[in-house]
């Protein structure tokens, strides 16, 4: 029998499909113009001169979006153009993608990390013979949830360094809570010394600050990327050795915030009041403290602060576009890439400051989101997807994916049992798209910091050019303009009845009552709506209620290891997380 293809998925978190060449050139527009919100999003004004970097944002505030890796692999595989992911964060998105299932069947959401149910492909995939490798940078997916098990040999690559020392205290568990100053010193102090270990805990102060003097604790940040790049030119060689196919998941973690990029891949542009590099990465550290205060719109970013913050974010993807680059040359250097099916994806979206109110009737006020939480607005569900065959030929297909259809794909390359419906390499495409956001951690916002719209559940599904969301209880229509990778206000009423009908059956598939999308959508559009009219109640296609499936029957045992380790806590926490 054939030995099956290798493959290689790479996941490239927070990454906009409207900053990437294929996408931002093939869409018809002039690349990304940072908009979530065709009538809301605030002109981008006032940037420095950046028109002589590549990636730099135009005086209309769009990106001149180039990155040349990426678009080599897409002119040798399939663009889908209308991806949207499972949820609009990682640990959610991903455990989909490696199962196939949504967040509600799978049980790994913010209410609970480790998956219930199902089975990931990597234990399928080691199970019929192949070698799994995992490039990780030790956050959301790693073996401390089942979700990141079964891998045969995991290279992790981490950001920032803030223990040098073994047995000393973190430097961000020495400083939580306190700002720069005299205050943080003495804080520190204070804390080094009541630590268990005070001088190794003195000695990583003391190194952590003589690298943020020199700039080599940014530059390790930096570098987290390039290292993945290292170790899966490693692992190509050494899998050159043997006779297995192999699966590889690389996941990139450019260009997440915050916004560190290399010298080379900053555009011309400062935050405002910055005058220097060294005054851009305080500004960025006061801003991931403001982060929860954004999110909720009590701080709102002005256009100076969007300009900055979509140009960094655009030279951040083309840093990312040069790490993928060279995992796609390692392939092929090491005799891999003919026999490799390549799949590209990402996670989820970003916000970058878009302008909205929270509802029509401005009962929470406009907020300027930004990163990808207490939201499931366009920006953040629709992603970047690309497959490359063997020998195939590039196109674009406009058909309606999702990015848990990679599961399916994965498993048909390698021969197994999967659904042909959801495979990427033979895709009708969907008639409607759903996507999950079951609220922030409960642990994570601060001391102080609770809001119902941190928690609030919010849904949302996507068919043709139509999107609506369930946020709580209640309803709203949106008008895609894919081009611009935008939404705008729309009234139940402009919605086509078979697209609103099929729009309901998304929501509903995605845990909300049919009955109430019946009498919310009946009132609000003025047509009579039947329960019936958005499914049976049997959204996962086992006989039960959606309701139903999120309790119980699960088949992926408890381990002691579901508990987060610390290293994966500090890294989030650098990521905004906590």
């Amino acid at each position: 029998m054939a030995t099956p293809p290798n493959v290689l998925l790479i996941v490239v978190d927070a990454c906009r499909p409207d900053y990437l060449s294929p996408y931002a050139n093939r869409d018809g527009g002039g690349g990304a113009n940072g908009a979530g919100d065709a009538s809301g999003a605030d002109d981008a004004s006032g940037t420095d001169d950046a028109s002589g970097t590549d990636g730099a944002i135009d005086e209309s505030g769009a990106v001149d979006a180039r990155t040349p890796a990426i678009e080599s692999l897409a002119e040798e595989g399939t663009v889908f153009r209308r991806a949207i992911s499972a949820a609009p964060w990682t640990l959610p998105s991903v455990t989909s993608a490696l199962t196939g299932l949504r967040p509600a069947e799978h049980g790994a959401t913010s209410r609970q990390f480790a998956m219930r149910r199902g089975e990931t492909v990597t234990r399928q995939l080691s199970a019929s013979g192949y070698e799994c490798v995992h490039l990780s940078p030790k956050t959301w997916i790693g073996d401390w949830l089942p979700q990141g098990r079964g891998f045969d040999r995991v290279e992790e690559f981490t950001g920032p360094r803030h223990r040098y020392f073994d047995g000393g205290a973190d430097v961000r568990r020495l400083s939580a809570g306190v700002e720069r100053g005299p205050e943080w010193y003495a804080t520190v102090l204070r804390r080094a010394l009541r630590s268990d270990s005070p001088l190794l805990s003195l000695a990583n102060v003391a190194a952590y600050r003589a690298g943020e003097a020199t700039g080599d604790v940014w530059l390790d940040d930096l570098r987290a990327s390039e290292r993945a790049a290292e170790r899966a030119d490693d692992c190509f060689d050494d899998l050159s050795a043997d006779d297995r196919p192999f699966f590889a998941y690389a996941h990139l973690m450019d260009p997440h915030l915050p916004f560190y990029v290399p010298e080379e891949f900053r555009s011309d542009v400062r935050p405002p009041g910055c005058a220097d590099y060294e005054a851009e990465v305080e500004w960025l550290q006061e801003l991931m403290d403001d982060l929860w205060a954004i999110r909720l719109g009590e701080r709102r970013l002005d256009d100076d602060e969007r300009t900055f913050l979509r140009a960094r974010y655009a030279d951040e993807v083309r840093h990312a576009d040069r790490a993928v680059g060279r995992i796609l040359d390692s392939l092929e250097r090491h005799g891999h890439a003919d026999d490799t099916v390549v799949i590209f994806a990402s996670d989820h979206g970003e916000h970058l400051g878009e302008a909205y109110d929270e509802w029509q009737s401005g009962k929470y006020g406009g907020r300027t989101p930004l990163d990808h939480q207490t939201s499931i607005r366009f920006p953040l569900v629709r992603v970047p997807l690309i497959v490359r065959r063997p020998g195939a030929q590039g196109e674009t297909r406009d058909a309606l994916v999702q990015t848990h259809d990679v599961a399916a794909t994965i498993r048909d390359v390698a021969g197994l049992d999967h659904d042909p419906a959801r495979s990427l390499l033979d895709h009708d495409g969907r008639e409607v798209a759903a996507a999950e956001y079951s609220g922030v951690v409960p642990s994570h916002p601060p001391e102080g910091v609770r809001d119902e719209r941190l928690f609030a559940p919010r849904r949302t599904a996507i068919a043709g050019d139509w999107k609506l969301d369930a946020v709580g209880d209640r309803l709203r229509a949106r008008r895609i303009d894919w081009a611009a990778n935008a939404t705008d206000g729309a009234a139940f009423g402009d919605v086509p009845d078979d697209r609103l009908a099929a729009l309901g059956r998304g929501l509903a598939e995605v845990g909300v009552d049919p009955a109430l999308l019946a009498d919310e959508l009946t009132d609000a559009a003025d047509r009579a709506f039947d329960p019936g009219d958005f499914g049976d109640g049997t959204a996962f296609g086992d006989g039960r209620a959606a309701g139903d499936r999120r309790q119980g029957d699960d088949d992926v045992a408890v381990d002691e290891r579901d508990e987060m380790p610390t290293a994966v806590e500090e890294n989030l926490q650098d990521l905004g997380y906590l």
